[in-house]
């Protein structure tokens, strides 16, 4: 999940008297929870962060304690957890619409193929049967007839366009598509500035950007020229460093949003404030 929305009221409201490192390591932790689809334990929270002096670390810990639940050993939000729930309902909901719509476009195409009319070429039927008192037509005379005719046509109609080739019907990312080696060589090689996790990164960017695109726009004839034209357009990345393979949204702790909120709710009765954004 690349995008969050970020309410800017909401936030000063609950974290408005942080200080600038606390902002700092608020925000880290919010883009990578987001990012990663899952929450961390306190060591990584620390990486993603990449706090390194005592005063980055105590920032991200007392972040932790204040806008954060403990459960299982990793820090859960509830906003968070309802956000990327919603995210992947829709993102889902969307990708059953566009094959329900790919699928209702295949039919009308085969029920146009099949009721359409045969075309039949057969000749016009001879109005005076031939007999036998009949002359029977001379071969010279069909062949002058034969080279007469195209030649009055081609003369009348003049030089004919030429046949332009039919394009080919585009084909959706396949669902299990992985970056091949060799479009990653390229990738490397023509865009050495992104280095191989700035090549890895896009190429989850590309992979999640065609998987959730719908319509016609979705159908490319040549995936491979469609990653070439990704990747020089890509954006050089400020301070990359490879984030983890992502994995499913499965990791999370099983406890509910609600059951999150009761225990904080419990934690203000005794005393322990906290804040939820």
């Amino acid at each position: 999940m690349h995008y969050f929305k970020r309410n800017i009221g909401d936030y000063h409201k609950k974290a408005g008297r942080l200080s600038m490192t606390e902002h700092g390591a608020y925000t880290l932790l919010l883009d990578a929870c987001y990012d990663r689809e899952r929450f961390p334990t306190m060591e990584e929270a620390i990486d993603w962060c990449w706090a390194r002096s005592p005063e980055e670390i105590t920032a991200v810990t007392f972040v932790l304690s204040k806008f954060f639940d403990l459960v299982d050993g990793r820090y859960v939000q509830a906003r968070i957890q309802d956000e990327i729930s919603a995210y992947h309902a829709i993102a889902l909901k969307n990708k059953e619409i566009a094959e329900k719509r790919e699928a209702d476009k295949r039919t009308k195409r085969g029920l146009g193929s099949t009721n359409r009319a045969p075309v039949v070429h057969e000749p016009a039927p001879n109005q005076e049967p031939i007999t036998k008192n009949q002359e029977p037509v001379k071969q010279d005379q069909k062949t002058c007839a034969a080279t007469a005719a195209p030649a009055h046509v081609e003369e009348s109609r003049g030089t004919p366009d030429p046949v332009q080739p039919k394009a080919s019907k585009g084909t959706r990312l396949a669902k299990d598509w992985t970056l091949p080696e060799a479009w990653r060589a390229w990738a490397l090689e023509t865009r050495t500035e992104l280095g191989a996790a700035g090549v890895d990164l896009e190429s989850e960017k590309f992979r999640d950007h065609w998987h959730a695109a719908t319509g016609a726009k979705a159908t490319k004839a040549d995936w491979l020229a469609t990653w070439r034209n990704w990747i020089r357009n890509a954006n050089a990345p400020r301070n990359v460093h490879h984030f983890p393979v992502k994995s499913a949204f499965t990791n999370l702790p099983q406890v509910n949003a609600a059951e999150i909120r009761a225990r904080s709710a419990e934690n203000e009765r005794l005393g322990v404030r906290r804040a939820n954004f």
